[in-house]
């Protein structure tokens, strides 16, 4: 071959493709099949056989679990919801006190009154005041002692003070009210002695200031719901008497029937805390409308309103009693 023809054939030869390898119909008998028999036709492409779909497919819902099941509360965590020591997290004031703060008390009480008018009269008979308001016969003529009248009572103390219980100041004021048939002067029916058509009255309004001391160291502390308590201090009572027109009567000296007395007054009682009857309602009755604890009560009182025995003048005190209700907020 020529130089020429063999510069020819070379641009032909680089671009026809290799031969190809000769097929092998053997079958090596030592193949190892994984994915099972040999006849089984191997598994599709997933991208070839299954095309994409055009919405995407929803996730799984979440597996729900069940709720918890909250615990029932035990009988002693009921137990300290309901007692009146409310816990360890209630606040407390400076007297280790829990609940809210407690600075006032207030008072309502009813006892039997009878002012002391006569009690310096020694002369024969019934005094002026028996001889008017005391019981009388069928002549209207007084025969006995007068009744003593129920007084309503309204107190009101200022507790500035803890030492085993709450020293205090107060005030109260009560008000008595009596009547009878007017005496007719010079009687002309000795059958009759007072006139049907006119009376008399005869008001008194009480009012005292007074330093009182009340021992709830073992209420508080301990539970016991009995409370001593004293009180003692400056008494005042205004006083007026009147006819049944309302006009304000005169002596002989034309000397309008009103004035004023001074005198003391002390008061001894005992008083029963009523929260240990409802203990969880006495705790939210504190929460919610700051009234710490609530009362019955019964106290004895003396008082002598007569200017401290100085000159003639009407005593307006008395000895009696009294009973009521009280709470301290």
């Amino acid at each position: 071959m020529s130089v020429a023809s063999l510069l020819l054939a070379l641009p032909l030869w680089a671009i026809e493709p290799p031969p190809a390898p000769p097929a092998d119909d053997s079958t090596d008998d030592d193949e190892i099949i994984i994915d099972g028999d040999e006849d089984e036709p191997a598994d599709p492409d997933p991208a070839v056989a299954e095309p994409a779909s055009a919405e995407p497919k929803p996730a799984p819902a979440p597996e729900k679990k069940p709720a918890a099941v909250k615990p029932a509360p035990s009988s002693e965590a009921l137990a300290r919801e309901t007692t009146i020591g409310i816990g360890d997290d209630e606040p407390k004031d400076r007297s280790g006190r829990t609940g809210s703060p407690q600075n006032f008390a207030l008072e309502v009480k009813l006892g039997p009154y009878l002012p002391d008018i006569d009690r310096a009269y020694s002369g024969p008979g019934l005094g002026p005041y028996a001889a008017i308001f005391g019981e009388t016969d069928s002549t209207g003529a007084a025969v006995d002692q007068p009744n003593a009248v129920v007084m309503p009572v309204l107190g009101f103390d200022w507790q500035f003070f803890y030492l085993g219980g709450p020293l205090g100041i107060g005030a109260q004021m009560g008000f008595f009210r009596d009547k009878a048939d007017a005496l007719i002067t010079v009687p002309t029916d000795e059958s009759n002695v007072r006139s049907d058509a006119d009376e008399t009255v005869f008001g008194v309004v009480p009012m005292a200031l007074l330093l009182s001391y009340r021992f709830e160291l073992l209420a508080d502390r301990f539970r016991v719901p009995l409370v001593p308590y004293a009180k003692g201090g400056l008494a005042y009572a205004f006083f007026w008497n009147t006819t049944g027109s309302g006009n304000l009567s005169r002596n002989s000296r034309s000397d309008v029937a009103r004035g004023g007395v001074p005198g003391w007054q002390v008061n001894l009682g005992g008083m029963l805390r009523l929260d240990f009857i409802e203990p969880g309602t006495a705790k939210k009755l504190d929460r919610l409308t700051g009234i710490n604890h609530t009362y019955l009560f019964g106290e004895y009182q003396i008082s002598r309103i007569d200017n401290f025995g100085q000159g003639q003048v009407l005593n307006l005190g008395a000895a009696t009693w009294f009973a009521g209700l009280a709470i301290e907020f």
